[in-house]
């Protein structure tokens, strides 16, 4: 089963492990290390995988040597093509909307921190998944009032009450779906004035348009979204498969990544800990990491 990767380097917010300074755009070292492990293992267990960026992005992995880990291609024709009045500070997962849509189903997505340990296909339930769900009543999620839209946008009949999905992870199997969630994001993104999050670690506006406008369309058009996880305690990752049994499948860094950008000693044993899974599970990939400056330092 194939499956894309999605980098826009345009935004610039505090909760993607992506950097922007003097010496140009920067993936941090727990992302690269992430990224290899999540195209690494999907390949060997599950399928091609294709990368979707941007001219810098593209540019900055090729400098990497990591270009050959997407043996399904790297685009960057979908991306460069994206209009250039979105905020990508506010709607920054804009570039996945627009991927999801060149994509032809059947196919997978997941992020970048984002790793399958394993076969994934068995678990399919739906012609829409998802990794979990996620509570209506976390403070991220705001009733229709409170957003902002463009000039003259006009309300749809849509299911307030649908759960969240959490997006990190999901599986399309009918372009319906992708096709109809790209107009409506999009109805929403173009042109909206939002130009800053009210709280800046608090991404209001494009988690309405990943994650719950996404489960929206799904059941407008009569799809069941179903998800792989459960997870019933949202202050921890989930630890537990939809069907009851163990999670040994995902591993999704999201939640630790403030930890491993404000402690030292944590980051580097967690860049240590990707290293030994590398040179242990994927040799044939290890060559690479010398090539990656910021990863230098976990190899003696």
């Amino acid at each position: 089963m194939k499956a894309i990767h999605v980098n826009s380097t345009l935004p610039s917010v505090p909760y993607l492990g992506r950097l922007k300074g003097p010496d140009g755009y920067q993936v941090e070292d727990f992302e690269l290390l992430t990224t290899i492990l999540s195209a690494a293992a999907w390949r060997r267990f599950n399928g091609p995988i294709k990368l979707y960026t941007d001219h810098v992005g593209a540019a900055y992995y090729r400098r990497l040597g990591m270009t050959e880990l997407w043996d399904g291609g790297i685009d960057t024709d979908v991306l460069e093509a994206l209009p250039a009045s979105i905020s990508h500070d506010v709607f920054w997962t804009a570039g996945r909307v627009a991927a999801l849509r060149a994509e032809t189903a059947p196919f997978f997505s997941l992020d970048t921190d984002l790793v399958v340990w394993g076969p994934i296909e068995k678990l399919i339930t739906s012609d829409f998944m998802a990794l979990h769900t996620e509570p209506l009543h976390h403070g991220v999620y705001k009733p229709q009032g409170e957003l902002t839209t463009p000039t003259g946008y006009v309300w749809e009949e849509w299911d307030w009450e649908a759960l969240p999905c959490n997006a990190s992870l999901t599986y399309f199997a009918d372009e319906r779906l992708t096709e109809m969630f790209h107009a409506k994001a999009m109805e929403f993104i173009l042109g909206n004035p939002t130009r800053r999050e009210a709280e800046s670690r608090l991404p209001v506006y494009d988690v309405f348009v990943a994650q719950r406008l996404l489960p929206m369309c799904a059941l407008r058009l009569g799809i069941r979204p179903a998800y792989f996880l459960d997870w019933p305690r949202p202050e921890r990752n989930s630890e537990t498969m939809a069907d009851g049994g163990e999670n040994r499948l995902v591993t999704h860094v999201w939640a630790y990544k403030d930890t491993l950008k404000k402690d030292p000693d944590r980051r580097e044993a967690f860049c240590r800990q990707c290293v030994a899974r590398l040179r242990t599970d994927y040799p044939e990939l290890v060559g690479m990491l010398p090539h990656m400056p910021s990863v230098q330092r976990y190899l003696s």
